[in-house]
């Protein structure tokens, strides 16, 4: 491998599909302007320093297929029961399709099983994926 033009000058491209790069990218998004270097540096050490026994990349847990089905699932009847109550109120205008609000936990009624161990990040790129499928379908 040959040495680099310029020491200290790095390109990165994050994978916004993995949440924990996507919380990475969150998180740069929110430094001031010519402070990510720094913020990156200090992160880069700080792990280096209290992890260094274990320096594995972070693991997100993959979500099985049943699980997946059931949020799907979940959401659709969250969707359906909107629609019922805006037909039975009068509501003349139909619900929105491009944003889903989940209620909280406790209002769901006993998840299904595998559901319990998917995040609320989780759920809310499931939802925005079926609205995005519903608006161009």
């Amino acid at each position: 491998m040959t040495a680099k033009k310029e020491r200290g000058r790095f390109s990165l491209r994050f994978n916004i599909g993995d949440p924990v790069q996507r919380a990475a990218v969150e998180l740069l998004e929110l430094q001031p302007p010519h402070s990510k270097a720094q913020y990156i540096a200090n992160a880069l050490v700080y792990y280096n320093t209290h992890f260094s026994d274990d320096p594995q990349p972070l693991k997100v847990p993959a979500i099985d297929r049943a699980a997946i089905e059931a949020i799907v699932r979940e959401i659709m009847r969250q969707d359906e029961q909107a629609s019922d109550k805006a037909v039975s109120t009068g509501e003349s205008s139909p619900p929105k399709k491009n944003k889903i609000a989940l209620p909280p936990q406790e209002q769901t009624t006993e998840p299904s099983e595998g559901a319990s161990e998917v995040d609320d990040m989780t759920r809310n790129l499931i939802a925005s994926t079926m609205a995005a499928f519903r608006r161009n379908g």
